[in-house]
């Protein structure tokens, strides 16, 4: 990753939000929102990717818990048909 550490930005994906750079096109990753009940207990967790430069959505997962969410993101294949981990080499942090 360039100009951050890509196993802390996956870590930090389950309470923060980035923005990169792949290719040339901007991206926002809106790091994992949680969706509760009246109780405060957490029913679902949301993580979602956009393209800032196309202005869409290219990734979202809606899963029991952060965790899940996250391994869901890694195995997508949003970068250019390429996992996170496969082109993470390619993938410039903005705010790292």
């Amino acid at each position: 990753m360039i100009d951050g550490n890509a196993t802390e930005f996956i870590d930090k994906l389950s309470y923060e939000d980035h923005y990169v750079v792949f290719q040339g096109k901007k991206f926002f990753l809106n790091g994992c929102q949680a969706k509760k009940d009246e109780k405060g207990n957490v029913i679902s967790v949301t993580l979602e990717v956009y393209d800032l430069t196309d202005n869409k959505t290219v990734f979202s997962a809606t899963k029991s818990s952060a965790f899940e969410c996250i391994k869901a993101f890694e195995k997508a294949n949003i970068w250019d048909n390429k996992t996170f981990w496969k082109a993470e080499s390619e993938i410039e942090c903005i705010d790292c």
